[in-house]
């Protein structure tokens, strides 16, 4: 009879488990089960602006940096905000527990997890009073993830608090250090007791991203360490960590995962640049979540061999979750490479010879691109310099594969759309290398960018003059040519702290 009652409740019983499951602990993105409770569809974050008047709001800049599973390690966003204060936005994946640092302009600094769905509620007559980091007086969380949020950013505040310097010493630390491991083990033992403390203080149910958080960071520290030393690990169990959610620390972490894999564990050097091959040899290697999502973390420059590779991959894949997410992108960047076409079509090539070379295209974002016919970096140095008499010239030396040499671009795209706005005699020249790149991949991601300045793709041995020259090395490097011809290497480390007024002192 017992037998019986169990069969016959048996189905009712395995849902609600899986509910109980989804709802007290979130299950890894690893876990081969995660497909039967994946999301539905990516979470929605809405949002209100209280006590704020129409002048307020106009001047409010809503911007986000959300952390990515495919793709870039974060994309960058501006919300426009409604005349009755409201916002909202989305999830472009359907991932779980998605990393995005939030700014409400100078107002509010946050850290979101989305997951399902999300409200924010901001009073500005108090954040006229206080600017808010993380959580406090003006900021408040509604909707399905509210809770989530609200103990993740007093986890970050406690943190903070009561492990001030954690982050120095873990930054100082050298793979080349004979006592690493055990330096890196007495850091991250203290992490834990604070993480502890803090699951103690706060009876927290959100213990299981913050520990895999944590052991994200540390494996990063460690597989680093490993790739350094070329140390072979014959074990993957021991490298492998949940994922949980999709932050910085998993990003770090599956960044050189992917990397360690392709440098020390796929031992054929000579296919070692063939991602179809290095991909097959994840397949065979990995459990099946991480192997999707190893395979996810393939990345290039370039959106249409970024496409072509997301095609040849998409078969590969075998959880649900990683192929749906995976079509999205592909989506996205057929999208991306459409618009490309249609902006480089509308400007048609016709070759000009110019005092700096060919001038092959003059885009509708104020940009002209050129290929650099100058034969040393003095040379180059002098064209420029005879070409803008009397004005400043900002250089930014750049490669299209340099991860921070884009990030900065849309700081320099805003300065220069300031100073022209401003009537400043300010020039933007970007020389760009033709290492690892090539003609089509520079001029894709100039329009991609839409980035406007002259542009000049110039071989390496000019642009490895131009570092001898200048002092300098590596990308990005910025130089400023100032009006009485007076040249500056150390005037700008990064374009996002340059400002109008900045630009102006340069020229006096």
């Amino acid at each position: 009879m017992k037998v019986y009652i169990i069969a016959l409740l048996l189905p009712l019983w395995l849902p609600c488990m899986l509910y109980a499951q989804k709802n007290l602990e979130p299950l890894s993105l690893t876990d081969k089960s995660y497909d039967q409770l994946n999301k539905k569809q990516p979470a929605k974050v809405t949002g209100k602006i209280l006590n704020a008047s129409q002048e307020d709001l106009s001047k409010i800049q809503i911007q986000y940096s959300i952390v990515n599973l495919i793709g870039p390690h974060q994309s960058k966003a501006t919300i426009p905000v409604n005349a009755d204060g409201t916002f909202e936005f989305r999830q472009t994946h359907n991932l779980p527990y998605q990393q995005v640092w939030f700014s409400l302009g100078d107002y509010v600094y946050t850290c979101l997890y989305l997951h399902e769905d999300l409200e924010l509620i901001f009073d500005l007559e108090k954040l006229k009073k206080k600017n808010v980091y993380m959580i406090g007086d003006g900021i408040s969380f509604a909707g399905k993830d509210a809770e989530v949020n609200r103990q993740m950013n007093e986890y970050i505040l406690f943190d903070k608090k009561n492990n001030p310097d954690f982050y120095k010493p873990l930054q100082k630390l050298e793979a080349k250090d004979p006592r690493f491991q055990q330096k890196l083990d007495s850091l991250f033992t203290i992490q834990r007791n604070t993480n502890t403390a803090f699951y103690k203080a706060y009876n927290t149910t959100c213990k299981p991203l913050i520990d895999a958080a944590t052991n994200a960071e540390y494996t990063y520290k460690l597989l680093s360490y490993y790739l350094s030393n070329r140390i072979r690990k014959d074990t993957i169990e021991e490298i492998l960590v949940p994922i949980y959610s999709v932050s910085n620390e998993t990003g770090n972490y599956l960044h050189i995962l992917n990397t360690y894999t392709r440098a020390l564990l796929y031992s054929d050097n000579k296919s070692r640049g063939d991602f179809a091959k290095v991909s097959e040899y994840i397949v065979k290697t990995f459990p099946e979540n991480y192997a999707d999502i190893l395979n996810l973390r393939f990345q290039d420059g370039d959106i249409q061999t970024q496409n072509a590779i997301y095609s040849i991959i998409l078969p590969k894949l075998k959880s649900t979750w990683a192929r749906e997410n995976l079509r999205i992108e592909i989506g996205n960047l057929t999208a991306k490479q459409a618009k490309l076409k249609d902006i480089l079509d509308s400007s048609p090539t016709e070759l000009k010879q110019t005092s700096f070379g060919s001038l092959i295209k003059e885009l509708p974002f104020d940009a002209s691109l050129l290929l650099n016919n100058t034969k040393t970096g003095a040379e180059l140095l002098q064209t420029i310099k005879a070409k803008y008499p009397n004005k400043l010239v900002l250089l930014d030396i750049w490669a299209t594969w340099c991860g921070p040499c884009l990030d900065q671009m849309p700081y320099g795209k805003k300065l220069h759309h300031q100073a022209k706005e401003a009537k400043l005699p300010v020039e933007f020249i970007y020389l760009c290398t033709d290492a690892s790149s090539d003609q089509q991949k520079w001029v894709n991601k100039v329009a991609e960018l839409e980035q406007p300045g002259t542009h000049l793709f110039v071989g390496n041995t000019v642009i490895s003059e131009l570092f001898t020259l200048f002092n300098r090395s590596g990308f990005p490097t910025y130089v400023v040519i100032k009006p009485n011809g007076e040249i500056d290497t150390k005037a700008i480390s990064w374009m996002s702290a340059v400002t109008l007024e900045k630009l102006k002192e340069m020229m006096n």
